[in-house]
């Protein structure tokens, strides 16, 4: 109560004041600094920071936050605008803005397939040669596609050792590359088939357009080179042999492949014998070869037959003729025979010699 005096009219009196204390002062609040994070790291305010607020009143006061987030050029990435309010007790308050960016910065993890070793004529695509994996921390599975195939041509036609660059791309556009290298060589022998297995008789030729040629096949090359080489036994009389031929088909990087053909010339072709002309001749006549002939004979495998003859005598009707059935034989050095008959007549068609005594008286 505080006294009051009228001094006009010389009376006092008293009057009662009511104070009354407010708080109308907002707080202070103080944001985090903003930070930018990868895409799999936190937002929450324990892993980007949390607002401070101090106030002349009411110490400490409370700190609570709204968020509103946009959307970033590629999936789970995004900018959030985080508000962050310091409230007294008397609900004053302050604000501030701390931005918190979410990016995609980090490549895919690519695992290549193993390096692979093929033999020509082996496909060398990637469905014969793997595909790589690829994982992303931040968005779906990541693109996967050959970036590049340098090519290093090999020492024999159709190899070569491909060097394949694999790229793996996440939806932000982050890359990641891994190289497989892919060899194709060439192991197989090529495919050979020998002509049959032939019987030749003497005298005959040995070469292959006679006896035949080897054919060849190879998967990675042109028509392999083919080649032969004679291994030569001698048969059991002469111009008679046994030819192990063996055929080798051999391609570009050197792989060969053999097989064997048998070869068999022999003689099993008699000679050509030519008797001499049957023959009459008169008693008392010569019957012998130098006489009544030879026979000649030839043979194409050996040298000139061995001739033979033999003699069947068949007695004539008279005393002292005959006939002589002369069997001429010819045989070779693998005792092929060939033979003719010879007739040799022997008659007697000669009147005697008659002498007459001397005439008389």
């Amino acid at each position: 109560d505080w006294p009051m005096t009228d001094v006009w009219a010389g009376e006092s009196s008293t009057a009662e004041t009511v104070l009354v204390v407010v708080d109308n002062t907002a707080p202070e609040v103080d944001c985090p600094n903003d930070i930018t994070l990868n895409c799999f790291e936190d937002t929450d305010p324990s892993n980007t920071g949390t607002a401070t607020g101090t106030d002349n009143c009411t110490n400490p006061p409370a700190i609570t936050f709204f968020d509103s987030s946009v959307a970033g050029a590629c999936a789970n990435t995004f900018t959030i605008t985080r508000s962050w309010i310091a409230t007294d007790a008397s609900s004053n308050a302050d604000t501030c803005t701390q931005t918190i960016t979410v990016q995609d910065t980090t490549p895919p993890d690519i695992v290549c397939p193993d390096d692979i070793v093929l033999n020509c004529p082996d496909m060398a695509d990637p469905g014969n040669t793997g595909f790589p994996t690829a994982t992303d921390d931040c968005n779906n599975p990541p693109t996967i596609a050959i970036m590049s195939d340098i090519t290093v041509t090999g020492s024999c036609p159709n190899t070569f050792t491909i060097e394949r660059t694999w790229i793996a791309t996440d939806a932000c556009l982050n890359t990641a590359t891994c190289v497989q290298l892919i060899i194709v060589q060439d192991t197989t022998p090529p495919m050979i088939a020998c002509p049959d297995d032939v019987v030749l008789n003497c005298p005959t030729m040995v070469t292959p357009a006679n006896t035949g040629t080897a054919s060849a096949i190879d998967d990675c090359n042109n028509p392999p080179t083919v080649t032969f080489d004679d291994v030569t036994t001698t048969g059991s009389c002469p111009n008679t042999f046994t030819i192990e031929r063996t055929w080798t088909a051999t391609d570009d990087c050197m792989n060969s492949t053999s097989c064997i053909q048998i070869i068999t010339v022999q003689d099993t072709t008699a000679p050509v014998i030519t008797c001499p002309d049957d023959v009459v001749v008169n008693c008392p006549g010569m019957v012998d070869p130098s006489s009544t002939g030879m026979a000649t004979a030839t043979d194409e495998c050996n040298d000139p037959p061995t001739i033979t003859s033999n003699d069947v005598t068949i007695t004539g009707s008279c005393p002292n003729t005959f006939t002589i059935e002369r069997t001429w034989t010819a045989t070779d050095a693998c005792m092929n025979q060939a033979s003719c008959l010879q007739l040799i007549v022997v008659q007697d068609t000669t009147a005697p010699v008659i002498v007459c005594p001397a005439d008389i008286t």
